[in-house]
């Protein structure tokens, strides 16, 4: 005799309406981590591209500039011997190649504030790497998140919290 039992309709709502509630209280948390990782992403990118910058000047023998456009499509661009405007296709290059990052890759992520001299720039000198004159900060983030990232005056880069739970940086 076979004694298959599937499960009852009263069984299958309860598995749903339980599966319903939990997704409910871990969307919002999961799309909250996304938009963490994607301000950690551009501020990490920003990092790394003020570090080419650094490297590029040692190695060239050459002042190297980095252009920051704040605003709603906001900007780095980085070029040898003069500021550039990095809004403007192949305008921003170091040895012939494009160097720049912004708003188009990282579209949900504001630039929320520039504090950096004049013209919103950097230059790091090409005998030592460093930035005399020329530190700031840029904080990347949204209402919630914020990190921001700090040039010294001798060309250290580095990260921190500002606002919010980003994981793996100090706080500011």
């Amino acid at each position: 005799m076979n004694t298959c039992r599937g499960m009852s309709l009263l069984e299958l709502m309860l598995v749903i309406s339980i599966t319903m509630i939990l997704m409910t209280l871990g969307v919002p948390s999961l799309l909250d981590s996304k938009q963490q990782l994607h301000i950690k992403q551009a501020a990490q990118a920003s990092y790394f591209f003020m570090q080419h910058a650094r490297a590029s000047a040692i190695a060239s023998s050459k002042d190297v500039y980095v252009s920051i456009q704040p605003g709603q499509t906001w900007c780095l661009g980085m070029n040898v011997s003069q500021l550039c405007d990095c809004q403007i296709d192949d305008d921003c290059s170091v040895h012939g190649v494009q160097t720049r990052i912004g708003h188009s890759d990282y579209a949900s992520v504001s630039l929320l504030q520039v504090r950096f001299g004049q013209n919103n720039s950097a230059v790091f000198d090409g005998e030592r790497g460093m930035a005399m004159g020329n530190a700031g900060s840029v904080t990347f983030g949204d209402e919630n998140d914020q990190l921001k990232l700090i040039l010294s005056n001798m060309g250290r880069v580095r990260m921190c919290v500002l606002e919010g739970s980003i994981l793996a940086h100090p706080a500011c």
